[in-house]
């Protein structure tokens, strides 16, 4: 029940601490912990924090020690695996130039798992008895919180009724006072009232256009660079070795990812719902393919490309969303 907000909270303090971990070695010139003959890397601080995390997990119950263990890991594994590439590298070297694109890749490849991991997928009445436990053990701690009592009744109605213990908890919740919800922390109400502003603003179809107009006029930069770089002298040995490079391989997968922008232009006025899973399918292959080489070849800067193509994505999934909920409505329904 828990698991796609604590994947989440793990993958965010992930992120955050490979940034900060950069941005503060940057700042202060890349200071280092120890001397006559001593480093202490952060990755060992990575490590007690991932430590702490298992051992909190491993010694308390209740969904609060899962949150703990959820952001204190993510930070954990972000300093974990920031120093990736001292452990690729014969030389031990932190800054080898590859480091940033696979530390992007290993993000990439977890949100996947994440997501597939946290799909559910017609869960069994024996799942959904042991969440509603699992919900009833977090409850015990909290007090029988209504909202926690509320869930666990409605796994309980999708559980095996034959199961001895279904009637026996459903009987105990009704019998126990539920205490009020408590108040919302101060990061929960803040991130709430983000999460209700960025709805609001994904649900204009201006956004839409502005960033769609955004991407596109990407796109057309891309297509001019190529074309510039085609019709230079064929037997160059620049032109070959630019088509043969990083730069290269980036600017064929930005030209692939706008054609396929371009395409679901070309569909727009036909099909909305057409046209959005081409766009979609644009900004995947922008996050998979071309992401990694622009981290490879830009480094940290290539951080405002992953931005404007995560606004992107997640303007067009609502859209998707909705365009297809209009498309399930009667004939008769009207807006």
């Amino acid at each position: 029940m828990q698991a796609p907000a604590l994947m989440e909270r793990f993958l965010v303090s992930a992120v955050v601490a490979v940034l900060l971990i950069r941005a503060y070695l940057t700042a202060t010139g890349f200071p280092q912990i120890g001397g006559h003959g001593l480093h202490i890397a952060h990755m060992l601080f990575g490590g007690v924090l991932m430590l702490a995390a298992l051992l909190a997990s491993l010694a308390f119950l209740g969904p609060g020690v899962r949150v703990f263990a959820a952001i204190v890991g993510g930070a954990g594994f972000g300093a974990f695996i920031d120093e990736l590439g001292k452990f690729i590298t014969s030389d031990n070297d932190y800054f080898y130039r590859p480091t940033v694109a696979l530390i992007y890749v290993v993000f990439v490849l977890l949100v996947i798992a994440t997501e597939r991991l946290s799909t559910e997928r017609n869960p069994s009445p024996d799942e959904r008895l042991a969440q509603a436990t699992d919900v009833v053990t977090g409850a015990v701690i909290d007090g029988f919180p209504r909202r926690e009592r509320e869930t666990a009744m409605r796994l309980l109605s999708e559980s095996d009724p034959a199961n001895p213990l279904v009637p026996a908890l459903r009987q105990a919740l009704t019998r126990i006072a539920a205490t009020p919800d408590p108040d919302p922390s101060l990061p929960t109400r803040l991130s709430r009232r983000v999460a209700r502003g960025y709805t609001w603003l994904a649900s204009q179809r201006w956004f839409l256009t502005l960033v769609l107009v955004v991407a596109g006029l990407s796109a057309l930069f891309s297509l001019r660079e190529l074309t510039v770089t085609l019709l230079a002298d064929a037997g160059s040995p620049s032109l070959r070795l630019y088509l043969e490079s990083t730069a290269g391989f980036l600017l064929i997968a930005n030209l692939i990812a706008g054609v396929l922008l371009l395409t679901g232009l070309f569909h727009l006025r036909r099909s909305r719902l057409t046209a959005y899973h081409w766009f979609r399918r644009a900004v995947l292959v922008s996050l998979l393919v071309a992401q990694p080489l622009a981290f490879y070849a830009q480094q940290w800067t290539a951080l405002i490309g992953l931005a404007l193509n995560l606004v992107l994505l997640s303007a067009i999934e609502f859209a998707i969303a909705r365009e297809s909920a209009l498309a399930h409505l009667p004939d008769d329904v009207t807006f």
